[in-house]
């Protein structure tokens, strides 16, 4: 009875979705386009509204050189209202303003399985609003900034890297210290025979390890201002699998809409209690096979090189 529930489910969603596209009103509006109204409103990362912020829409029409800009200034409740026709696939709204980090959000009326309605030449809903923040700019520092996609030097084995340095500790590179250690478990096969791969971070010093923070995904700066010294730091490991048995499907990436905010380096006292500390933040962390014989690992992060410093904002 479940099976027959969910089967019939479907077949209602699928037959909505078919009806929507088969409507003439949405048909028309995909091909010559149809009006949209939308109210844009900006706020900072404390959710207060942002006026004067300068918005800059591009409307999408069926080929991208139909599209066109329409630009405004946000009011003083933080708003600005945009009207214009688009066939809805692509809705690209930025926003920038001084003192902030720019934002974009992207829209689109005609996603698949997420069609919106046209009524009277319009597009649904008709002057809905769409929520943008705008993060300010805090305390930018002179931070170190890595990202790059380098070969791992040996697989199936622990390699400690250096986030200072940014590089594998001797004998594999000309770090010192590891931060974390790294180990890519790979069948050894180019990437078009490859049927395994993968990798683990794990960070195995005394009071090290990671929480993981949501990014806010429009802004140009998505990830944490600082760390959060009164957190547990419980994350020890980070572990992706690119593929696992199937040569064409990731697994278990690291997500996309996260970041891990790391605490390394520790030293406590007779007590236990922190004494010193690095604070840092890896933004993406993938591995994979390569043409040449090795295992490319792609990795981003964030790295305070100053003690007890929790701020992870880079200039």
């Amino acid at each position: 009875m479940k099976r027959l529930f969910i089967v019939s489910l479907v077949s209602v969603i699928a037959t909505s979705v078919f009806a929507l596209k088969r409507n003439q009103a949405y048909r028309d509006a995909r091909k010559f386009g149809a009006l949209a109204k939308i109210q844009i409103h900006i706020v900072d990362d404390l959710g207060s509204e942002v006026p004067s912020a300068e918005v800059r829409v591009f409307m999408g029409m069926n080929f991208r050189p139909n599209g066109y800009y329409l630009n405004g200034v946000t009011d003083t409740n933080g708003i600005y209202i945009v009207e214009g026709k688009t066939c809805g696939d692509e809705i690209i709204i930025d926003v920038t303003k001084q003192g902030y980090y720019a934002s974009t959000k992207k829209l689109s009326f005609a996603e698949m399985g997420d069609e919106h309605d046209v009524q009277d030449g319009r597009w649904q809903p008709f002057g809905g609003e769409e929520r943008i923040p705008l993060r300010r700019t805090i305390h930018p520092e002179n931070l170190i900034v890595f990202e790059k996609i380098i070969d791992v030097p040996q697989t199936n084995a622990w390699l400690g890297f250096d986030m200072e340095k940014m590089d594998f500790i001797n004998p594999f590179g000309v770090g010192v210290f590891s931060d974390f250690e790294l180990k890519a478990d790979w069948d050894g096969l180019p990437a078009w025979k490859s049927k395994h791969c993968g990798a683990e971070i794990r960070f195995s010093g005394t009071k090290t390890g990671g929480y993981y923070v949501d990014n806010v995904i429009e802004s140009r700066f998505p990830y944490a201002y600082t760390a959060r010294i009164d957190s547990s730091f419980k994350e020890k490991s980070i572990r992706i699998v690119e593929r696992n048995g199937d040569s064409h499907s990731t697994k278990v990436p690291f997500a996309k809409d996260v970041s891990l905010v790391t605490r390394t380096r520790s030293i406590v006292d007779e007590q236990g209690k922190l004494k010193m500390t690095n604070y840092g933040c890896i933004k993406r962390f993938e591995i994979g096979p390569s043409r040449r014989g090795v295992a490319l690992l792609r990795l981003s992060y964030i790295f305070n090189p100053t003690p007890n410093d929790t701020n992870l904002e880079p200039k």
